[in-house]
């Protein structure tokens, strides 16, 4: 009889996992403006803590440049994770995959600029900021906090 219960409580706890119902377009996109808006706070405090005693483009050295990505892009990769957590709208999973693989994208381009000293500048002082391709595919879907 336990061998039951406890089979049955394993086959519960399997139906579970990955289960999540589909989210509305609207809760989709509350819920990822969210996850980008916290990010973007929190990136803007070290935007202050690690760029902010510069006063001109001059003073960006690489080695400045790479801190602030050592300390930023952890932080957007968690947010890539959260938004990947979500369960997209029905139909939209493809939408959603494409924010996220634009992420991700981004997200090695930073590692590699990394290694490169002119590169690393370039992201920091660049217009189209450092990951336009997460930036194009968030705000083509609706969300307006992503990337800003």
């Amino acid at each position: 009889m336990k061998r039951t219960i406890t089979a049955l409580a394993l086959v519960a706890l399997a139906a579970g996992c990955g289960g999540e119902d589909p989210l509305s377009k609207a809760d989709y996109v509350k819920q990822g403006n969210k996850i980008c808006a916290d990010f973007e706070d929190s990136v803007a405090k070290d935007v202050k803590k690690v760029l902010g005693g510069l006063r001109s483009e001059k003073d960006l050295t690489p080695d400045k440049a790479r801190a602030f990505f050592d300390t930023a892009l952890p932080k957007f990769d968690a947010a890539v994770e959260d938004l990947d957590a979500l369960a997209p709208p029905e139909g939209d999973e493809d939408k959603a995959q494409a924010i996220i693989d634009a992420g991700e994208s981004d997200s090695e381009n930073i590692e590699e600029a990394k290694k490169d000293d002119q590169a690393i500048r370039a992201l920091v002082l660049g217009e189209a900021g450092a990951t336009p391709k997460f930036a194009k595919e968030a705000r083509d879907y609706g969300l307006t906090k992503c990337g800003s």
